[in-house]
């Protein structure tokens, strides 16, 4: 058996439209150290234009939240960084 392997993932924030530069970070539905699944709401983020949840793109665990909540982000920055477990 191999051990598991921790894998950590940059979560960055998405371009919701293309107009759209930058949004802010409404509400963490998580909080550091949550364990969280794949396709599970993570974050909720806000624009003048879109309002969204944007869900884990991994299982593991959330090991950092970058940017707090009510906070602006550019599109391309990283929000969050994610533990991915890998291996069995």
């Amino acid at each position: 058996m191999l051990p598991q392997l921790a894998v950590n993932v940059d979560f960055q924030l998405p371009r919701l439209a293309d107009s759209l530069d930058e949004s802010t970070v409404s509400r963490w539905l998580k909080k550091a150290g949550d364990k969280v699944s794949k396709g599970e709401p993570l974050v909720e983020i806000e624009t003048d234009k879109v309002n969204a949840e944007l869900e884990s793109p991994v299982d593991g665990v959330l090991a950092e939240i970058v940017v707090p909540e009510g906070q602006a982000a550019a599109v391309g920055t990283v929000i969050a960084r994610l533990t991915e477990a890998t291996g069995s």
